[in-house]
């Protein structure tokens, strides 16, 4: 079995790489072409235990992931796991890779999907809210989509936004990191507005004047009672794209605007039909995309990591 670290994953796949597996997920789940359950949550106070099964026809898998948010007072990561590659036909474990790396590239590339097909193609500003490990992410693979020259960030500490300088500069050292005092800021700056935070509490301000005509990717919120976007995103868009049919009772960016009677079943739908040509968004006005995540993201990672390396002779093996 290959053991593949967070150091053999980062340097695998390009970003280009990661971004077309991802893309050829959603269509494959569009295709029903692939099996994917219902992924389980299990809480014990603020922590959560997510176990995310996918099958295909030549490899299943099934991600184990730890969010445990008091973490962030130890100085460690407050998402932890592992994933676990098998083989469709025999069962046989093939791989065992660190779900974190995983994750962050898997959803870093989901929000730059909707960046790629919900804005316009000259964007060159992006405002970012949260700028931990997945604001990263979030930042790196929206550059590698659009021309971004200025990435306009809430501040919450100096060290978190040299951290997060540091990291884009490593990929993209020419792009301007530009810390905001507030929300606000951020909004009159960028015209696409990225939430990468745990928030159970709007993280704009519930503002139409400043909201209109701008473009929103929710990427922290994955639990009912947490929400990023202010309601008049969900008025202003009129639709609201998601990545799989399991985030409309998972997260409360979807439950609430549908409960509210802000959106119709109808005006929700999953951004792979954008890739299909089921389903158009006009870019010049506002739109809304809100990814939570979705097992078979991973196991399609999983499985390019894993054969990237097999030919690449990277990683570990070990007997199992």
């Amino acid at each position: 079995m290959l053991v593949l670290n967070d150091n053999d994953i980062a340097g695998l796949l390009s970003l280009n790489e990661v971004l077309a597996t991802v893309e050829a997920a959603l269509v494959a789940n569009e295709q029903n072409s692939c099996l994917v359950p219902k992924r389980m949550h299990i809480d014990w106070g603020e922590n959560t235990l997510l176990a995310m099964p996918s099958f295909s026809s030549d490899y299943f898998g099934t991600k184990l992931v730890a969010v445990m948010p008091g973490n962030r007072q130890e100085q460690l990561a407050v998402t932890n796991g592992a994933m676990l590659l098998n083989d469709a036909q025999t069962g046989f474990p093939l791989a065992i890779m660190n779900a974190a790396k995983l994750t962050a590239l898997r959803t870093g590339a989901l929000g730059a999907i909707g960046v790629r097909y919900m804005t316009p193609p000259d964007i060159d500003a992006v405002g970012l809210i949260g700028c931990g490990v997945q604001g990263i992410q979030q930042a790196i693979f929206a550059c590698a989509v659009r021309p971004v020259t200025k990435i306009y960030c809430l501040q919450r500490s100096a060290a978190g936004m040299e951290a997060f300088r540091t990291a884009l500069h490593a990929q993209f050292p020419s792009v301007a990191v530009m810390p905001c005092e507030n929300a606000e800021t951020v909004l009159q700056q960028a015209s696409v507005i990225i939430a990468a935070s745990r928030s159970a509490t709007p993280v704009l301000p519930d503002d139409a004047r400043l909201l209109e005509n701008k473009h929103f990717i929710s990427i922290g919120s994955y639990k009912p009672d947490m929400q990023e976007l202010p309601d008049q995103v969900f008025r202003l868009s009129g639709k609201l794209a998601i990545d799989s049919v399991f985030a409309k009772t998972e997260t409360g960016d979807i439950i609430n605007p549908l409960r509210k009677g802000l959106l119709q079943e109808k005006e929700v739908f999953t951004i792979g039909k954008l890739l299909t040509g089921e389903e158009k968004v006009d870019v010049h006005g506002t739109t809304a995309y809100k990814s939570a995540g979705m097992a078979l993201f991973d196991l399609f990672m999983a499985k390019a990591l894993y054969e990237k390396a097999k030919a690449g002779r990277v990683g570990m093996d070990v007997s199992f």
